[in-house]
């Protein structure tokens, strides 16, 4: 419902989505530190670290638009400083369009962090055309299901009725450009497999990340905006072209990455337990952070029905009809993610006791099978050989 829409974004609820963006930013922030900190215990991954500050910089930049709101409650005395109920120019950074482009290109980031501490202690790979035949199947299917991903969105755009989004026929020029879009990114993906099966995967790679980000994030990102203000509600369409384009580069990657070093010299080994202490504190903070999360979500989810069982249609008569403060939603987050972290904890321990008692069982039975001792300290079977005894 766009009335559900305007009560998230703009009503009560922006607040909520604006710890909402926080808490996501945090979770691929600190994943991708964390992978960063994993490279450091790899020998030969130092020769990626120049990346990490391009990367940083492309997180924060996607985190900071992410973050910025379109449209706050705000007091006679904040709109005056801010100029209006609408920043000037942030208002733009706080629509849909610009969020869709930047978590995408949030995505599209983390991912290229995992490739680069995947191959980290990777050298001299074996050509591509040296894999097998098993190598050139399983990239081809996977290139063909691309494909088929791609197509099946371009023929629903070609196929997609106007009047089904109270659109006017004129309206339906809208539909194309994406669809030319798509039809482009499935001539990236035949272009990607041929350059693989040349010996060029990393080219490939190369070629089908720059398309994704070109097409998805910088061209798709820009276009949210007219289709906002001409089409509205093929927004929607146009956010499911944009997740498809980055499905597939996940894919199709993936699957070259893992042919593509398969049998790789191997340029250093990997020193296991040597993460620095401060990973460790990401971890616990990603932890948190999921937790909150899903208790965050879970009261937007169920708070932006109001007042009705069915939205719309069944109405909750009820006095616990209404919808909890804020200060309410975070002491009770805060309680379920305490209690829920707890139980961990106390099932970790229980773990822990038994192990304990495995290895004080195991030491008695060790106890009981070795050889008598006599006072001295020898054996009784060893004194018989001797003819002590």
């Amino acid at each position: 419902s766009p009335v559900m829409g305007n009560i998230m974004m703009g009503g009560a609820f922006s607040w909520t989505f604006i710890i909402q963006a926080m808490l996501i930013g945090v979770l691929f922030i600190g994943a991708n530190y964390y992978l960063w900190s994993g490279m450091q215990r790899i020998s030969g991954a130092e020769r990626y670290q120049g990346y990490i500050k391009y990367l940083t910089v492309i997180l924060i930049v996607c985190f900071a638009i992410w973050l910025t709101p379109h449209n706050l409650p705000l007091s006679p005395r904040e709109q005056a400083l801010v100029g209006g109920q609408y920043h000037p120019v942030i208002k733009y950074l706080g629509l849909m369009s610009a969020k869709n482009a930047v978590v995408n290109f949030i995505i599209l980031t983390t991912f290229f962090s995992f490739l680069l501490y995947r191959r980290g202690n990777k050298g001299k790979t074996v050509p591509f055309s040296q894999q097998g035949p098993e190598a050139r199947l399983i990239v081809g299917v996977v290139g063909g299901i691309c494909i088929l991903l791609l197509g099946w969105l371009v023929y629903s755009l070609f196929a997609l009725d106007p009047a089904s989004m109270n659109l006017g026929p004129d309206r339906r020029q809208y539909f194309l450009f994406p669809a030319y879009l798509l039809m482009g990114q499935m001539a990236a993906v035949v272009g990607v497999v041929l350059l693989t099966f040349y010996d060029r995967g990393k080219q490939a790679q190369w070629l089908y990340f720059g398309s994704t980000v070109l097409f998805a994030v910088l061209i798709l990102g820009v276009y949210g905006f007219v289709v906002m203000e001409k089409a509205n509600p093929f927004l929607r369409q146009i956010a499911v072209v944009q997740v498809m384009m980055v499905v597939t580069c996940l894919l199709l990657n993936t699957a070259i990455d893992i042919f593509l070093f398969r049998g790789a010299e191997v340029v250093g080994g990997i020193s296991w337990g040597r993460m620095p202490a401060r990973s460790q504190y990401v971890l616990i903070l990603l932890c948190l952070t999921i937790v909150i999360l899903m208790g965050l979500m879970g009261f937007i989810r169920s708070g932006l029905r109001e007042d009705w069982h069915i939205y719309g249609v069944m109405r909750d008569t009820s006095l616990g009809a209404y919808t909890p403060t804020m200060a309410y939603m975070a002491k009770m987050v805060a309680i379920i993610t305490g209690t829920f972290l707890g139980l961990v904890t106390f099932v970790f321990w229980l773990s822990g006791l038994a192990g304990k008692e495995e290895k004080v069982a195991h030491a008695g039975e060790v106890g009981q099978s070795l050889p008598a001792l006599d006072p001295g300290g020898e054996a009784a079977g060893d004194k018989e050989l001797r003819g002590e005894e």
